[in-house]
């Protein structure tokens, strides 16, 4: 308390000493058009540092804490003369810059310099991809998974010490899930993006979704006139221990992908397109601790995967004031294989085997994704008022049979009396989502305002069809373990955000309110269940620029978290004979709190402190019974859980040669839980991580990548987890005047990744690991062609939140 009253003194009193100004204006062309992206340069005496930004899309730039005296504005745009203009600065100041065209043809520039690897910025942490060696020639799921302290494991992606994220394309939340998100992810390639940012507290702007945060990919976009692109190929080898499993050894894949850029004077066009083909293997392995006996389940798959991808837009410029846009997203992916589980059980006394149960199913998941996007951007003056329109569509399709059969075998390997169970299943997944979304910019003298609306519609339709199935392949229909679901789900959403800069201070304050009705109904087991619930999610961000080189920012808000619409399906899905998996129709979202206050010296050492607060959690509980043997795993809402720690941050620029980035994390977990089959647990955990880029000539074409994390034992959910951690290596060399990038990476050196998780259910000790087979060998090889330059994407879209949930 002591500490916040001198803070908020020390603020009073430096608000009258640095009393300072704030600097705005325009760039435009000789035919009065905004120049988007212009470079302005701002310097106040000659050997001082510089100030550089880029105007937004309007051609329209911002200043701020500049103290009274003279200056030097410079404006730069590729075509045009370079403008320059002295003046001096008192007070709040507005320029307006009209550049003429330039008659010189301009001959080829070579940059040695580019964006460091990771910037970390109070609000968020920026993620270069292309800055990064080992994230070349990757899917996009693995390099989410190389960004310090953001962890994919178990078909969950979550920050370390923070819990989990959502994750959105190009501001789009992807309405996916588990094992789902985990293949859509993997269908993108690296190479489709420019950056990955960890947005860290998400102003009421954004969709309330998402515990601890919101991870947003962007796709790369030129914006240079004419064409420009990138043609990329990559082979990967898994490099497995044992190297043969299943009798095969050739678990590899090749991956092709293309990118293709053309702009002209009002058009902007983009496409990419991605193919991979590959073969592999997946798994985890179940072990529970009976009172007299050891049950184990080792499940292990081997899949074929086939998957296309496509990214294609256009925006056009309707006049001065308004922009029109349309997005499309889509693909198709092919798993074909099967899945062989060995589940024996031993006897604790003896240590020799009861009985084993063999189950071998295969599985052919063919998923269909398209999602469309409709904005625009009218800009209705100079100061900055403008107003952001959004309508989405957004429709995934997926179909999946299978044929499962399960032999029962005594501890001598003789035939067991259950014999053997025969099972074919149908099943498939269709969703439809439609939201409408509006923004409206608001600045005036005294901050500004953002207000918006959004409205989504969504319609979710699953079942599954079992047939027993005898010797002669002739099929029955099972009633009992059949399903057909229905979930409908409307949400109404309102927000107001105001941002404000004053002196050496800056505040984001917002409130949004979201209304939202759900209704669920199983055909087969005639139950419908309905929610309808209103919440509040207020969000603040407070920043203190003490001096040029520290800086101190408090931030709060609160989420929410949805479970995912399979999750709220009551089929069950069949791992053995005595084991399977069902969803829960009254399962409730889940909430989180967090607070963290920072400070930064010199934009290279971060230090926070934080605090989180998980209310009405949920969570996969698996519940055994010692009696019959027989396992299920439901979600259900048990947990409250209260998190805190600090985290430090630090990137060292000491050598040229060396682009470096450190993050050490200590967190303390407490879990409670509100049922009697879940004991409480608590305890302390700590992450380490360090990416280094090894720069081995001066203009910087052949280099080196070592990275490496580890994670020391944690409380996960409602378990404990054992120490794991992962080792990158990469080298990279540009040649034929940097148009031509040779990468070859290795990723998990040691297969060292997977988690393991401990926990006890029902007085059970259970033990659950994760068959992560990362560790493989990449060579890759892309060729870029026109332009270099990159733009980002204009405007968000509508349906960020609903499409975080499909399973």
């Amino acid at each position: 308390m002591k500490f916040l009253i001198n803070f908020f003194l020390i603020s009073i009193i430096s608000s009258g000493v640095y009393a300072q100004a704030v600097l705005t204006g325009t760039v435009n062309n000789s035919s009065h058009t905004p120049a988007a992206y212009a470079i302005v340069r701002l310097q106040r005496l000659p050997g001082d540092p510089q100030q550089v930004l880029q105007t937004d899309s309007s051609g329209s730039f911002r200043f701020t804490r500049l103290s009274a005296g003279e200056y030097t504005l410079n404006a730069v745009v590729t075509g045009y003369q370079a403008a320059t203009l002295h003046f001096s600065i008192r007070r709040d100041t507005v320029v307006n810059i009209t550049l003429q065209p330039s008659n010189t043809r301009l001959g080829e520039v070579t940059v040695t310099a580019g964006k460091p690897a990771i910037e970390n910025n109070p609000d968020k942490l920026v993620y270069n991809v292309a800055s990064n060696i080992t994230a070349a020639g990757s899917n996009v799921l693995e390099a989410i998974g190389k960004v310090p302290g953001i962890k994919v494991n178990d078909n969950e992606i979550s920050i370390t010490g923070k819990g989990a994220v959502k994750v959105m394309v190009n501001d789009r939340l992807v309405q996916l899930a588990g094992i789902d998100l985990v293949r859509y992810l993997k269908s993108m390639s690296a190479s489709q993006i420019s950056k990955i940012e960890l947005i860290k507290n998400p102003s009421a702007q954004y969709d309330a979704e998402g515990n601890a945060g919101l991870i947003n990919i962007t796709t790369r976009q030129r914006k240079n006139e004419g064409y420009s692109g990138t043609v990329q190929a990559n082979a990967k080898g898994w490099l497995h221990n044992p190297a043969v499993v299943y009798g095969t050894r050739n678990y590899e894949a090749l991956n092709v992908n293309a990118t293709l850029n053309y702009n002209a004077a009002r058009w902007s066009a983009y496409g990419s397109i991605n193919l991979d083909q590959d073969q592999h293997l997946e798994g985890f392995r179940t072990t529970i601790y009976y009172p007299k006996q050891t049950w184990i389940q080792s499940d292990t798959g081997k899949y074929t995967y086939l998957n296309a991808n496509v990214i294609a837009g256009a925006d056009y410029r309707i006049s001065r004031k308004a922009t029109i846009g349309l997005n499309y997203q889509g693909g198709k992916n092919v798993y074909d294989g099967g899945d062989r589980v060995n589940n024996p059980v031993f006897d604790n006394a003896t240590g020799k085997q009861d009985s084993i149960m063999k189950t071998h199913a295969t599985y052919r998941p063919i998923a269909d994704n398209h999602s469309i996007n409709l904005h625009s951007a009218i800009n209705f003056d100079t100061t900055g008022r403008r107003l952001l329109l959004n309508a989405d569509y957004f429709s995934y399709y997926r179909t999946d049979r299978s044929d499962f059969e399960s032999n029962n075998y005594l501890g001598d390997n003789t035939t067991h009396p259950s014999g053997t169970t025969r099972y074919y299943d149908d099943n498939k997944q269709r969703i439809h989502i439609y939201t409408l979304k509006a923004d409206m910019e608001l600045p005036t003298r005294f901050a500004k305002f953002l207000v918006g609306g959004k409205l989504s519609f969504i319609d979710n339709y699953s079942n599954a069809f079992y047939y027993n199935k005898d010797s002669s392949g002739g099929l029955e229909y099972d009633k009992n373990l059949s399903n057909e679901f229905d979930y409908q789900e409307n949400t109404q959403a309102l927000y107001v955000s105001m941002n404000k800069e004053q002196d050496n201070w800056k505040y984001e304050a917002g409130l949004r309110g979201e209304l939202t009705q759900t209704t669920g109904y199983s055909y087969t087991l005639d139950q419908r269940t309905q929610h309808k619930y209103f919440r509040l999610f207020p969000s603040l961000s407070v920043s203190w620029q003490a001096n040029k080189d520290n800086s101190l920012a408090f931030t709060a808000g609160r989420r929410i978290n949805r479970p995912s619409f399979w999750n709220l399906n009551p089929f069950k899905s069949l791992y053995t004979a005595y084991s399977y998996g069902e969803g829960n129709p009254a399962l409730n979202p889940e909430y989180n709190t967090n607070i963290e206050l920072s400070h930064t010296f010199r934009n290279r050492f971060t230090s926070s402190l934080f605090f989180n607060k998980t209310d009405d959690g949920f969570n996969n509980v698996t519940i055994a019974s010692a009696d019959t043997n027989l396992v299920y795993t439901v979600p259900l809402n048990f947990i409250r859980t209260y998190r805190y720690g600090i985290s430090e941050s630090v990137s060292f620029t000491v050598f040229d040669w060396l682009d470096n980035n450190n993050q050490v994390t200590l967190y303390h977990t407490d879990a409670h839980s509100d049922i009697p089959q879940v004991s409480s647990i608590r305890g302390w955990g700590m992450y380490l991580a360090t990416n280094n880029n090894i720069y081995f000539n001066r203009d910087k074409t052949f280099a080196g990548a070592i990275n490496c994390w580890y994670q020391f034992p944690e409380i996960n959910h409602i378990g404990r987890s054992d120490a794991y951690f992962k080792l990158d290596i990469g080298l990279k060399a540009s040649v034929m005047k940097k148009k031509v990038d040779i990468v070859l990476t290795m990723n998990d050196i040691c297969q060292s990744s997977a988690m393991t998780i401990n926990s006890t259910i029902n007085g059970a000790r259970q033990q659950l690991s994760n068959f992560q087979l990362n560790r493989y060998l990449q060579l890759g090889i892309s060729y870029r062609f026109g332009s270099r330059a990159t733009k980002q994407p204009a405007g968000d879209t509508g349906n960020q939140e609903e499409r975080g949930r499909v399973h």
